[in-house]
């Protein structure tokens, strides 16, 4: 899925709010450099169908906020960092593979916010 301008705009809007550049690395939000980097990453990339409501979708996809803190997936497979990887770059029923649009440290930094979520 492929964010408008428009939104996509908006989330560089609000991403530079929330994160303004030099901000020191010992931020009060208790995430890591590489865990804030997941974040802005899954709220660029993810959140847009697994965590908005997303009227143009037929079935809403799960949220994933603390996702690793159950021992299954939606999916019924087992929670762990290799699924959910194989998940985010071979896509899953109607999510879309994004495998051309994350490399690999994306995908690492993404499961390293999703881990601290909760």
């Amino acid at each position: 899925m492929r964010l408008s301008p428009q939104k996509l705009g908006l989330a560089m809007l609000l991403l530079s709010i929330a994160f303004p550049l030099g901000a020191c690395s010992g931020s009060a939000d208790g995430f890591s450099e590489t865990e804030r980097q997941g974040r802005s990453l899954f709220i660029l990339n993810c959140s847009p169908c697994h965590e908005d409501t997303n009227l143009q979708l037929k079935v809403q996809p799960p949220r994933l906020t603390g996702v690793f803190t159950k021992k299954m997936l939606p999916s019924g497979e087992p929670a762990t960092d290799d699924q959910v990887r194989k998940t985010i770059i071979s896509g899953r029923g109607t999510m879309p593979a994004f495998d051309q649009r994350l490399n690999k440290d994306d995908v690492d930094a993404i499961l390293k916010y999703l881990h601290a979520a909760k």
